[in-house]
């Protein structure tokens, strides 16, 4: 009898364990690897300083907090290289082998491996050169809704970098002045590149959309 109850009370026990729901974690979408942290602060310090900013020296960077979707630089891809076909642009073949350099095969499996993409959160720690501010979308429309603009100050859509391969990344940007809300910069898919161990912007890509 003793026996029965022990081993009644180990499958009871047992049970208890097994249907105990899961602690969900989401380590990999937590913070960013290095490799993604460097990608995204040098292609940050090359943008930040080109002649499109120079009305904005002295304004301050907002990021905001939830990233773009990675999904959204593949698509942004996507669009450009079947617009570059439909208008038969010329061009040199090698030149379009560099830029385009992904077959429909592989967007197609890219595409698939982000349909459950988890939104990234940025941190104030993920730029190492910037002095960024983090802002809830939310938040931003509220101002635009109230006319409490920010003032001043460049807000930034970013995507984290969609990693192709161990030399060819993705980064969807959108930068916009906060003065009016956001109005708009400039936005794109850049193709960063690593050539001889440095990340190098060597392309961009727009999506048909016009500021």
């Amino acid at each position: 009898m003793k026996k029965i109850f022990l081993i009644v009370l180990i499958m009871f026990i047992y049970s208890c364990s097994t249907n105990k729901p899961k602690e969900q974690t989401n380590d990999n979408n937590s913070n960013l690897t290095k490799i993604e942290k460097t990608i995204v602060n040098d292609f940050l310090d090359k943008e930040l300083i080109k002649e499109r900013y120079k009305n904005y020296e002295d304004f301050e960077i907002i990021v905001i907090e939830e990233a773009l979707k990675k999904a959204k630089a593949i698509d942004t891809y996507l669009y450009s290289l079947n617009d570059w076909n439909s208008m038969n642009k010329i061009h040199k073949q090698e030149d379009f082998k560099k830029i385009y350099f992904l077959d429909s095969l592989q967007i197609k499996k890219i595409k698939n491996q982000l349909k459950n993409e988890d939104v990234y959160h940025w941190k104030v720690s993920d730029f190492k050169n910037l002095k960024v501010k983090i802002l809830k979308h939310e938040e931003l429309r509220k101002t635009t809704n109230t006319g409490e603009y920010l003032q001043n100050n460049l807000i930034i859509y970013l995507s984290k970098p969609l990693i192709i391969d161990k030399n060819n990344v993705l980064i969807n940007f959108e930068i916009g002045d906060g003065g009016f809300g956001f109005y708009p910069i400039t936005h794109f898919t850049v193709l960063m590149r690593k050539i001889n161990n440095k990340w190098v912007e060597i392309g961009y890509y727009e999506d048909g959309v016009f500021n």
